[in-house]
């Protein structure tokens, strides 16, 4: 199979376009109030994940008749608008005293669960909701309000076995090939499924598109390829067979899991994983689960009948349970608790909430700034390094040359002395005299 039957690129659509008005605030408004959502970032070129997954909940309560809107970092500082129905935090830094004490707030455990159980603030919201049934536990256990699990989910207008523009020249949608992908990020941290894919070697390389590329070491079983957009990664899963997803171990201790599972197996293609915990409870408990290099090889030479067949039956397991329009339906009753529970109270949080939310984004701006200051160090380190080792090669050449120049020098003056030697000999006089002679006959005659 040609490398080129995986997509690196994808078009802009519809959907695409849905998402960003989204994003930008233009479905802010609705009948049944406004979900606001704290996210690190509100713009999807960014490519973040707690976005994506926002995004994918507001689409399916805009169609409840939410409005929704995002609260990035950015703004973090700022008071949250009055009009705020619900405030959903992604992220488990942001702390909730510049929330209207009349907003319900909602805490959205997806991962990083051991660091969410020990805020001190946890108990300023309403509601919990967890991404596994040992992340709901964990949580209940230092939480006195509802915590309900709530994984994350899937897009099923756009993670979707069938494309809804072409994407080839001919005007057919890409063929599902026969190779495998992995869409693993590196963000400086090693992750666990890069030393498997060193020593993995399959009949044809997996492709891994993969953020920061640059920094993640070559082998002969990989393929590496930049990082695709969010809105490429449907064309992407929809041309491979299998999926390798990789669980960072905060998340795999607590059993939950990435939206790679679910976005790949509504395209069509196998998810292989290297974190059983969760599965089971999922209806996932079919997927392919490797440890090693070998483990992994045996997972991606599955018969094409068999991997077909598993496909189909866990394809319909995550449309029938794992859409964002199920979540949204599932979250329900939960919202509509939390606002009772916030009704009634009025005016602002508590002073000392207040004052450790401006404290904690004070200490968010001095991290960023160290963050800048020790990459500005480390450029620059890189620069000097770079420098001293212009200079040494400049050294060595300097010194080649040098003794070049030298050994040229020793080899002229010993002809030199070979040849004084040589015109200073009696034989050298006899021949020389009798080459005069014959010059002076040449030119008698």
């Amino acid at each position: 199979m040609s490398h080129h039957s995986i997509p690196s690129s994808p078009a802009s659509s519809p959907l695409a376009e849905e998402y960003a008005a989204i994003a930008r605030g233009d479905h802010a408004t609705g009948p049944r109030g406004t979900i606001r959502f704290a996210v690190s970032t509100d713009d999807p070129t960014e490519g973040k994940g707690d976005l994506f997954v926002a995004l994918g909940l507001a689409r399916a309560l805009r169609s409840a008749g939410w409005g929704v809107d995002f609260w990035p970092i950015g703004r973090w500082t700022e008071e949250v608008p009055a009009d705020t129905t619900v405030l959903v935090s992604m992220i488990e830094s942001f702390v909730p005293g510049l929330v209207p004490a009349g907003t319900a707030t909602v805490a959205w455990v997806r991962n990083w669960t051991a660091q969410w159980a020990s805020l001190p603030y946890l108990t300023e919201y309403d509601a919990v909701w967890a991404s596994s049934s040992i992340a709901r536990d964990a949580l209940a256990a230092v939480y006195d309000g509802p915590v309900e699990v709530v994984p994350i989910g899937v897009d099923l207008d756009l993670f979707t076995t069938e494309p809804t523009e072409p994407t080839d020249t001919a005007g057919t949608p890409t063929p599902r090939s026969d190779r495998t992908v992995t869409t693993v990020n590196f963000w400086g941290a090693r992750r666990r499924v890069q030393d498997v894919l060193l020593e993995i070697a399959p009949a044809e390389p997996v492709v891994w598109f993969a953020a920061n590329v640059e920094h993640v070491e070559p082998s002969p079983g990989v393929e590496l390829r930049a990082a695709v957009p969010y809105f490429a990664l449907p064309e992407v899963y929809r041309a491979a067979a299998f999926v390798v997803d990789d669980v960072i171990a905060p998340a795999a201790e607590f059993g939950t899991l990435n939206s790679r599972l679910y976005e790949s197996l509504a395209c069509g293609a196998l998810p292989v994983t290297d974190c059983a915990l969760g599965l089971d409870e999922l209806g996932l408990g079919d997927v392919p689960v490797f440890t090693d290099a070998a483990s992994l090889e045996r997972a991606i030479a599955m018969p094409t009948a068999d991997r077909d067949a598993l496909v189909e039956r866990l394809h319909a397991v995550v449309v029938e349970r794992h859409s964002y329009a199920a979540r949204a339906e599932q979250v329900r009753s939960s919202l509509d608790a939390a606002v009772e529970r916030a009704n009634g109270r009025t005016g602002d949080r508590a002073p000392l909430l207040r004052w450790a939310t401006l404290q904690r984004e004070e200490l968010r701006e001095t991290a960023h700034e160290r963050d800048v200051h020790r990459s500005g160090v480390h450029q620059i380190n890189e620069r000097l390094i770079v420098s001293e080792e212009a200079v040494a090669v400049l050294d060595r050449g300097r010194r080649d040359a040098d003794a070049a120049r030298q050994a040229a020098e020793s080899e002229r003056d010993a002809i030199a002395l070979r040849y004084e030697a040589l015109t200073r000999s009696a034989e050298y006089r006899v021949l020389d005299r009798l080459g005069r002679v014959a010059r002076r006959l040449r030119q008698r005659g």
